[in-house]
């Protein structure tokens, strides 16, 4: 560890906690216990936000605790339990504050939404009260105008919100977050199951634009049994509908340039409804070009990219809802620097359905979705600026184009039942079904391959029919508990006809898909459990205690299993083949959160413990590495997903914030992972496969000998991010909600020198960015926005970026110098 670097962070992060009381002292009478039902605190929020102003002209900002929102009218923003985490940046609302009309019935996913908790129709806590969850961290989409972010990616990287979740930035308009080490297992926008079409292009946060998004909330463990089978979550709600007493249309018009790849941003946005129905309905549209690193380097990243959303609402009864959403994202020349392939266009259609019913003989609450998403794109190897980057492309005369195709649909039906205002149960049935096609159709004149050969996922497809139950109880005041249990049945089959899998990839003559996997046999059963239960205890108004145990199951994917050598740079080191394994096993998580946290008037402060131990984790083999020019260095490791018997997931992740005065914050955080693989050598070495012999377990050595790259018997786990903060200062209005923030951060990351040698992944060197954001409400109606990010133009890489081995002839990946921004929005 660099110790002048991380000197600041220590040092302010004890100037925090010794602003924070000991535990035996209490916070005034005014602030609300942590124990207060939601009900109490939604009531006297919604009671504050809608106070009438003393007159027409009098710029009267919202309550505390409330912050307007364009589709609610009103949003609890920091709610009690919100010292569970970093609090947000108050970010001053132009828009204009709709008189909404509250349902009848408490919980309402469609005219109410929830800051930190609460899911489309499914709390996230499974229940009346439920504003938390045991090992979550979530973030309002609010933080996306004030740091000027693109897709919903962008938001988990850029605000200090976020705990425990890194993101690979792989173009200005494309992020892949990474929960404590590991990828997202799924992602839920307003009840939607998403996936990427492929690894490692498009991803699922990638999709959804930043600004449509009321919040995201990020389940770091086996904490939940309402999302599907997996050990980590990212659940995104969408703004929805609004209602009026009267009949009523809104809308805003924004504006936002970034100079640093002159990239523009402009989005229009219309909103309205009556008593029993509403619609929202908006139009994005973002272009940009190459960007300049800290040195000047100038990186392939240019893009354009317009998405189109539109939502209706109605309400049948006081207690029957109905919503619709459509999104449609259309990109076209996105250009990724470090990836295989550029993106020539991709095309997303999303639709889903929800229905809701409140306050029915057979329970409080009945929910039904139903939703398909299908996203297609082409992509190709041709553009100059990728072959320069890549120089072993033209050395092996290596042209291709790629082509995909996924589908997602499903639906789930769901009922609570309320026993009391801390206390309830859900339970209901899920579906989803996953079809993928993916074509990489190329020439290597170099590997003597002239006529095009395909290297794909061929056609396949997974069917998940699951079961779900979770119980929220509170045996007295201040304990409140949580349990969970899901089954699932995953079905996966190849689709694909025997011709069009019968000679595939770069090698003369070409092999089959059955020599390559090392199997005929594709189709695939596997019976998923999950089970967890989380606590949290409060000592007084001020301390929390929480913990947290699951179990968590995932099946591997379609990529693991069918993927017959396609190009997927998945590790820093870049240009990988990646080959998959129909007889994969399926990951089984264990996991444990221990945690304290400190909550008053002018402070928080928390410190979170966890482990976690993985049977049958997926990861790499390096079953060969390629050499090319200029001197013979290893330029290509072709990779092979396997299971190894146990890896393990530990770390931190701590905050602080005090506030100094009326118009001074400060804050930090800090996050840190170690993975390690705890059985390297596995039970055998996996010698690919050829035309003519198949894929071969070799039981005599140890994996990755055929790559000739040694190993240890024990190595850090591939792709995680070393030990890193965040310290800064908000300077702001003296007013709850106010009309003008300054913020100053730094972002100190550590050198990483945890590395999987046997995958040739490399040491990385650390690095500290600053970073100069604010905002000003100009007027009821004009919001204005500007910052400068890196401005002390630190050329500087990520740890996920790709980097060449030593001696070889590719350009490493640079991510932005400085850049200025600016933004403004008219609302009317």
């Amino acid at each position: 560890m660099q110790l002048l670097t991380w000197v600041p962070t220590v040092l302010l992060l004890m100037v925090l906690l010794t602003a924070v009381p000991l535990a035996g002292q209490t916070v005034t009478e005014e602030s609300p216990p942590d124990t207060m039902p939601e009900s109490t605190v939604r009531r006297e929020l919604t009671e504050s936000a809608t106070t009438e102003p003393e007159g027409e002209d009098t710029e009267t900002f919202l309550a505390p605790l409330v912050q307007p929102d364009e589709i609610f009218g009103t949003q609890p923003l920091i709610l009690p339990s919100s010292h569970l985490q970093p609090r947000p940046l108050l970010v001053p609302q132009p828009e204009v504050a709709p008189q909404v009309q509250l349902p009848n019935a408490a919980n309402s996913r469609f005219q109410e939404s929830t800051s930190f908790g609460g899911r489309n129709g499914i709390p996230l806590a499974a229940g009346a009260g439920s504003i938390r969850r045991v090992g979550s961290t979530s973030v309002p989409g609010s933080e996306a105008r004030a740091r000027s972010t693109s897709d919903s990616g962008s938001i988990l990287d850029r605000s200090p919100m976020i705990l425990g979740v890194g993101v690979q930035r792989r173009t200005p308009i494309v992020s892949d977050p990474r929960i404590r080490g590991s990828r997202v297992g799924t992602l839920a926008a307003s009840g939607s199951y998403w996936v990427p079409a492929r690894l490692d292009l498009d991803t699922m946060l990638s999709k959804i634009d930043s600004r449509i998004v009321s919040n995201i909330t990020v389940i770091k463990g086996p904490y939940s049994s309402l999302y599907g089978p997996g050990s980590n979550f990212v659940d995104v709600q969408l703004k929805r509908t609004p209602r009026y007493e009267q009949s009523e249309i809104h809308g805003s018009t924004s504006l936002d340039y970034k100079t640093n790849g002159q990239q523009w941003y402009g989005r229009q946005s219309f909103w309205g409804g009556d008593e029993n129905s509403g619609f929202r309905v908006g139009f994005g549209d973002k272009e940009g070009n190459d960007y300049q690193s800290g040195n000047g380097t100038n990186m392939p990243a240019s893009y354009h990219s317009q998405d189109f959303d539109v939502a209706f609402g109605y309400d049948f009864t006081p207690n029957s809802h109905i919503e619709f959403n459509y999104l449609r994202l259309d990109q076209t020349n996105v250009l990724f620097p470090g990836q295989a392939f550029d993106i020539n266009y991709l095309v997303t259609d999303a639709f889903e359905v929800g229905y809701e019913l409140t306050d029915s003989d057979f329970s409080d609450r009945i929910n039904i979705d139903a939703w398909y998403n299908r996203t297609r794109f082409q992509g190709d190897n041709l553009r100059p600026s990728k072959r320069v980057q890549f120089p072993l492309y033209n050395f092996l005369g290596f042209k291709a184009t790629t082509d995909v195709d996924s589908m997602s649909t499903g639906t789930r039906a769901s009922s609570t039942w309320n026993h009391t205002e801390v206390s309830s149960t859900t339970a209901g049935v899920d579906f989803r079904e996953i079809r993928q096609d993916l074509n990489e159709i190329g020439v290597a004149p170099g590997l003597g391959v002239t006529n095009p050969s395909n290297s794909p996922v061929p056609r396949s497809s997974s069917a998940n029919p699951g079961l779900f139950f979770e119980h929220v109880a509170s045996p007295w005041e201040a304990l409140k508990l949580t349990f969970g249990s899901r089954v699932d049945l995953v079905d996966a089959e190849l689709n694909a006809s025997a011709n069009s899998i019968a000679a595939l990839g770069l090698s003369n003559p070409q092999a089959s898909l059955a020599n390559l996997l090392g199997t005929s046999h594709y189709d695939r059963n596997f019976t998923l459990f999950s089970l967890f239960a989380t606590g949290e205890y409060a000592l007084n108004d001020n301390w929390l205690l929480t913990a947290a145990a699951g179990r968590g199951q995932r099946a591997p994917n379609l990529t693991e299993m069918y993927a017959a050598g396609p190009f997927m740079f998945l590790l820093q080191n870049g240009l990988n083949t990646v080959t998959g394994d129909p007889s994969l096993k399926a990951e089984r998580t264990f996991q444990m959160d221990v945690g304290t946290q400190y909550n008053s008037d002018v402070a928080s402060a928390g410190l979170t413990g966890f482990y976690a131990w993985t049977r049958d984790f997926i990861t790499f083999e390096n079953v060969k590495t390629v050499t090319g020019p200029p001197y013979n260095s290893v330029e290509q490791v072709n990779l092979q997903f396997v299971n190894t018997d146990l890896a393990t997931l530990g770390g931190f992740e701590a905050h602080a914030q005090y506030e100094h005065t009326g118009w001074l914050t400060s804050f930090a955080t800090m996050n840190y992972v170690a993975g390690t693989d705890r059985t390297r050598n596995g039970n055998f070495a996996t010698k690919p496969g050829t035309a003519t012999k198949p894929k071969k377990e070799d039981p005599n050595h140890v994996r990755g000998f055929y790559s000739h790259t040694p190993g240890d018997s024990q190595e850090p786990l591939p792709q995680i991010l070393p030990l890193q903060s965040r310290l800064g200062i908000r300077l702001h209005e003296e007013e709850v909600q106010p009309r003008w923030n300054v913020e100053l951060s730094t972002r100190i990351v550590d050198r990483q020198r945890r590395v999987a040698t046997s995958l040739l992944e490399q040491p990385t060197p650390g690095f500290t960015l600053w970073d100069l954001r604010g905002t000003w409400q100009a007027s009821r109606k004009l919001l204005l926005v500007s910052g400068i990010e890196n401005f002390t133009n630190k050329n500087f890489q990520e740890h996920l970026d790709y980097r060449p081995q030593p001696g070889g002839g590719s350009f490493r990946t640079l991510q932005p110098g400085v850049l200025f921004y600016f933004g403004s929005e008219v609302n009317y």
